[in-house]
């Protein structure tokens, strides 16, 4: 598949001109990884940070108990590890959940790249802030919401089509972790939105019956 091509579906690169897409491919490193490899650790030192050609990984860290706190799934097309372009070490355990394929983009390299280019350096600086405002609603859910608005904020944030089934690229047991509860307790969640006919989920995919009473399930106007 084209690089270039790559790079521009990816958040990060979407408004780089082609110049600028070529420079970053002469610090590219594509990489395989099979399903529960690490990419990198937790407290590892910072080589550089990814964008996900192909598969699926999860973003974690282990609580104090040695419990699993899941930050992210990644899906194909978004890229992973920025901020650790300006850490010593990655503040998080990368693990492929699918096989995968990885472009690393290495770290001095992409640093030397900003310092000559002030352009691309605010692009950059534009589209990280985006991300760590999403992380940081994403977070707001986690820390104030209860688990079925955090669900229907989920499934809402999710690339959708008008009458066609969402796709989740997660099993349930790792949805539950990004939800900050259990696959039982996800379940009856589940079990509840089919009975009264808000959405149904089998399989990989989620067709929305009724989205007017999910999103006020989201901004917690409703509870289930």
């Amino acid at each position: 598949m084209n690089l270039t091509f790559l790079l521009r579906s990816c958040r990060l690169f979407a408004d780089l001109e082609a110049p600028e897409l070529a420079a970053v491919q002469t610090i590219t490193l594509r990489r395989e990884y099979r399903k529960g490899q690490i990419i990198f650790n937790e407290r590892e030192p910072s080589r550089g940070f990814c964008v996900l050609i192909a598969g699926t990984v999860k973003i974690y860290r282990l609580g104090p108990d040695g419990r699993e706190r899941i930050i992210h799934v990644v899906a194909a097309g978004d890229a992973f590890a920025e901020a650790a372009m300006f850490m010593e070490a990655y503040p998080a355990t990368a693990e492929a959940l699918t096989a995968a394929t990885v472009l690393w983009i290495e770290k001095n390299g992409f640093k030397q790249l900003l310092a000559r280019d002030a352009k691309l350096s605010f692009k950059i600086m534009g589209a990280l802030v985006q991300w760590l405002n999403h992380l940081r609603n994403a977070l707001t859910d986690l820390t104030l919401k209860e688990v079925p608005a955090r669900f229907a904020s989920y499934v809402l944030s999710l690339p959708s089509q008008p009458g066609q089934p969402i796709c989740i690229n997660v099993s349930k047991t790792t949805l539950a972790q990004m939800l900050g509860t259990t696959k039982e307790t996800l379940s009856r969640l589940l079990a509840r939105l089919s009975k009264q006919r808000v959405l149904t989920y089998r399989g990989n995919q989620i067709r929305i019956s009724n989205r007017v009473r999910l999103e006020k399930i989201a901004s917690s106007d409703e509870h289930i």
